[in-house]
């Protein structure tokens, strides 16, 4: 209890509300805003034309990618600094060498983030998207994405764990089907980057692409894109930028940087990087990944069981999740959501027919799991 006494004292956020809402945005750790006050201080003391600014800046970017690469087990020259996930799968899905009539496949557990590139490319490329019902069958995702994939078909595109059911998708089984049908897979790792281990070698996709504001409690503005080196080759380059040239020449034209960062671009806020590699520090450093990992777990197992017993309510993610928590209510979800509100506990809605979602993070106790679930039994039932 000590410990975690100690890592929610440096989460200000926590002291006027039962927060559980991580899976939007992580609440701000003390050490984030520090970092990110100190460049902006920095910033407003110094210039941002100095001498040493672009120095200290590109040894900044090096020091995120790092961290990145180390959470995601790969190597930092297969990091690409994004905005956010939604900018990595756009980045992809937009990247691929598309013709007319080449499928992509999807599933029905989708963000928009996932799905909006892929509506984007069939709008500019008169691709076909197909899309897997595995909505009430997670676990059946190899099979019925194999029965979907046709000799036209070149990306598998698809969310690690759903954002709507919290589900976790066998990402490696899906991995293998891909391959042996030559299929490049993009994964969404908005909901499991930060919640669960993530290995992206020994899931064996191609493209991971993450985001820092939620399980990190990063700001806002930085994400992450793994791609291999053999899957970053075959992509274009969607939007080109000075971060994008390994060398150019009027003339000649642009050599880009190798692998996946030759879809990076421009110019970025050092704060905001500073604050994601506080933030990126912050948790393997002091909270510590095995620990945060395990007590997501437990928390996510814990609300389950509490909802379970809550009149009214039914738990709609599976007992395979990381940190997210559906449920269903009989009555109108939007007015629970704002009940829940006026009482200061934080959750969401999500599309999912009168359903609400709860995020399980690694800061929260499990008196705060029981103050929902006792604040839900006047709300959930249908009059």
């Amino acid at each position: 209890m000590e410990k975690l006494t100690q890592i929610r004292s440096q989460l200000p956020a926590l002291s006027s509300q039962v927060y559980l809402n991580t899976g939007t945005a992580g609440p701000l750790p003390e050490p984030v805003r520090a970092a990110m006050v100190e460049s902006l201080a920095a910033q407003a003391a110094e210039g941002r034309i100095a001498t040493e600014y672009y120095v200290k800046l590109n040894q900044l970017k090096a020091q995120v990618r790092a961290k990145h690469a180390a959470l995601l087990g790969c190597e930092p020259e297969e990091i690409a600094l994004t905005q956010n996930t939604t900018d990595g799968m756009n980045l992809v899905t937009l990247g691929v060498n598309w013709q007319p009539g080449d499928e992509a496949i999807t599933t029905n557990l989708e963000h928009p983030g996932a799905l909006f590139p892929l509506f984007a490319a069939r709008e500019r490329y008169n691709i076909t998207i197909r899309i897997a019902d595995v909505l009430n069958r997670p676990e059946e995702a190899p099979a019925v994405i194999e029965r979907l994939i046709t000799p036209r078909t070149k990306l598998i595109s698809l969310s690690h764990v759903s954002f709507i059911t919290g589900a976790v998708l066998p990402i490696r089984e899906i991995a293998e089907v891909a391959h042996r049908h030559g299929v490049l897979v993009l994964v969404d790792g908005a909901q499991s980057f930060g919640a669960i281990p993530v290995n992206v070698k020994e899931l064996g996709v191609d493209f991971y692409a993450v985001t820092g504001q939620k399980w990190l409690c990063g700001p806002e503005g930085v994400g992450a894109l793994y791609g291999s080196r053999t899957a970053a080759a075959q992509l274009r380059i969607t939007f080109a930028g000075y971060g994008t040239a390994q060398a150019y020449d009027m003339y000649a034209g642009l050599l880009p940087k190798g692998g996946v960062q030759k879809l990076e671009q421009g110019t970025v806020q050092p704060a905001n990087l500073a604050g994601q590699l506080a933030a990126c520090r912050w948790l393997t450093e002091e909270v510590g990944t095995d620990w945060a990992y395990a007590r997501i777990r437990r928390l996510a197992a814990t609300a389950r069981e509490l909802l379970a017993r809550v009149p009214g309510v039914t738990v709609v993610t599976p007992a395979e999740t990381a940190g997210l928590v559906t449920f269903q209510v009989e009555t109108d979800a939007e007015r629970v959501l704002k009940a829940l509100a006026q009482q200061r506990i934080i959750v969401r809605t999500v599309p999912h027919p009168r359903s609400l979602r709860l995020s399980a993070g690694f800061y929260n106790t499990e008196e705060e799991l029981e103050q929902l679930a006792e604040a839900l039994r006047p709300l959930a039932q249908g009059g």
